[in-house]
């Protein structure tokens, strides 16, 4: 499939990069982690399973006031299950977090209910540990990731050698976050492109992801070209170039704003909503959003957009 940017203009291709990070277990280790791959014999360990992928990356929804999230469980690495109660305790350890595009979590931002967490005599798992988080006073523009450290347990059991630390990353994602699937149309002008598709289409097999940008505003992230250019059809799957749409909502999911936020346009498009059209909005129940609106260029007439997103997964 040919991808081609509107005629005329430049165009910012983004690469992008996928870092996986991960963890491992020393080989010394291996045979004391029964409960997570297969019963051993040998010393009693507890462990924190999720330390083996740390750092782990949440996606949390921004909601008013403080929120649970369960983070993590333990484990009781032995080749049977815990004989009688195991209390493990963590504590706060931000010097694990190391990576300078995280900034450490504030701690006005989250309460801890408890740093001790149970092994049910009979189990190899704990009850889950979690806090509760205000997204309210973090920017959802930011990383933000918080340090523990598997300090003390009962019962017998030895701490891991290089399973008692753990970092946790958060992102956060309004409800109008996520991977879409487009269709749109577009009432092209006189003045523009006479190939350019004047019917609805689809944008197939690219999508749009919708990326929070704040409580309550999304921007577009084009697949097709790794930047936020709305899409296009000429009638090949194009996109504009120098265009980055971003979607303002307001408290009952109507659509309020439609600005163009790509970082220095010289071409003059921006983008003003449709106050014509009504039914601009968010519908939560078919998880799609509505928009209709105006691009506007220098030396052009306004072009007249009307875009459908659906809902297909949440953003990684």
């Amino acid at each position: 499939m040919r991808i081609k940017i509107s005629n005329n203009y430049f165009a910012l291709l983004f690469a992008t990069a996928t870092v996986i990070l991960f963890g491992c277990l020393k080989s010394s280790d291996k045979s004391a982690y029964g409960s997570i791959t297969e019963n051993t014999t040998g010393k009693k360990f507890v462990s924190i399973p999720m330390a083996a992928s740390s750092p782990n990356v949440l996606g949390v929804e921004a909601k008013n006031g403080f929120q649970p999230v369960s983070l993590f469980k333990f484990s009781y690495d032995f080749e049977s299950p815990a004989n009688e109660e195991i209390t493990t305790t963590l504590a706060v350890n931000n010097s694990l977090v190391t990576d300078p595009t995280f900034i450490v979590l504030p701690a006005a931002a989250y309460t801890i209910p408890s740093l001790t967490t149970k092994i049910l005599a009979g189990n190899f798992i704990s009850e889950s540990f979690g806090i509760t988080l205000n997204t309210d006073l973090l920017d959802p523009t930011k990383k933000y990731a918080i340090g523990f450290t598997l300090k003390t347990v009962t019962g017998g059991a030895a701490l891991s050698g290089n399973l008692s630390n753990v970092v946790y990353v958060f992102t956060i994602k309004n409800k109008y976050d996520g991977i879409y699937s487009f269709r749109g149309r577009m009432d092209h002008p006189a003045d523009r492109s006479a190939d350019w598709t004047r019917t609805p289409f689809s944008y197939d097999p690219y999508q749009i992801y919708l990326v929070t940008t704040g409580p309550r505003t999304v921007k577009f992230f084009n697949t097709a070209f790794n930047s936020g250019f709305h899409p296009l059809s000429t009638p090949g799957v194009s996109g504009f170039g120098q265009t980055e749409p971003t979607l303002e909502f307001d408290a009952n999911d109507k659509l309020i704003s439609v600005t163009n936020t790509f970082l220095n346009v010289t071409n003059g498009r921006s983008f003003v909503i449709n106050s014509n059209v009504t039914t601009s909005k968010y519908d939560p129940a078919a998880k799609k959003v509505y928009a209709a609106f105006f691009m506007k260029q220098t030396g052009f007439l306004d072009m007249p957009i009307y875009d459908t997103l659906t809902f297909v997964k949440a953003r990684p």
